[in-house]
């Protein structure tokens, strides 16, 4: 069956922005840019917090919110996990459809003020003892002019209900004689976008195939 060249093409341009919008990032405020004007060099938040950081929610222990301290990894903000004294934990929740997987990304380095120590993260969904993977940063011989950030991945299959709460929890092990848990691991630049399924793949590569086609003839 012959289909028409501009057929073709509206069928390719509508196939691959429903495969763009699905791969939207769900976070929002990812960087942390959204928030209090001036928080230079950086400023201290306690839990319960939900209204500092736009999007996100202090709901245990303490964190520093980074601004000009040291270089962020995306825009000019980011988290110090740990606060004066705790460690803490923030999260967010988000809208998602159950059983489709999800991946989440996220940069991660250390406070360099403590140093040499290995620091750490908790991230997960939903339930921080169940669902979640931690990640570990060595804090030996950064700056805060040359953080090391260093990107990471996971995946989780989203649950029963319309929603899900992805949170991220110090598990740093330092613990100072005088701040305590205060020198933690450093977060920044979060996304969740959801899994492309097998079949929606399939159809991007036969419409990449039609694409040369067309323009082969």
């Amino acid at each position: 069956m012959w289909v028409p060249a501009k057929t073709l093409i509206s069928f390719l341009i509508t196939t691959f922005l429903f495969v763009g919008s699905s791969r939207a990032n769900l976070i929002t405020n990812g960087s942390f840019e959204v928030g209090p004007p001036n928080i230079d060099p950086f400023v201290t938040l306690n839990a319960p917090d939900n209204t500092t950081i736009y999007g996100w929610s202090l709901t245990g222990g303490s964190i520093d919110y980074v601004g000009s301290y040291w270089q962020a990894a995306h825009g000019s903000r980011s988290l110090d996990m740990n606060g004066y004294q705790f460690r803490g934990t923030i999260s967010q929740s988000f809208s998602t459809q159950s059983g489709i997987p999800y991946v989440v990304r996220f940069a991660l380095a250390g406070n360099p003020d403590r140093q040499p120590r290995t620091t750490g993260i908790r991230v997960w969904a939903n339930d921080p003892n169940t669902t979640y993977a931690d990640f570990y940063f060595v804090v030996n011989g950064q700056s805060h002019q040359n953080m090391g950030w260093v990107y990471h991945s996971w995946t989780f299959l989203a649950g029963l209900g319309q929603t899900t709460t992805l949170g991220f929890t110090s598990i740093d092990s330092y613990y100072d004689p005088i701040f305590g848990y205060s020198f933690g691991p450093a977060l920044d630049d979060v996304s969740v976008e959801a899994v492309p399924e097998p079949a929606t793949l399939s159809l991007v590569g036969l419409g990449l195939i039609l694409a040369g086609l067309l323009r082969r003839r």
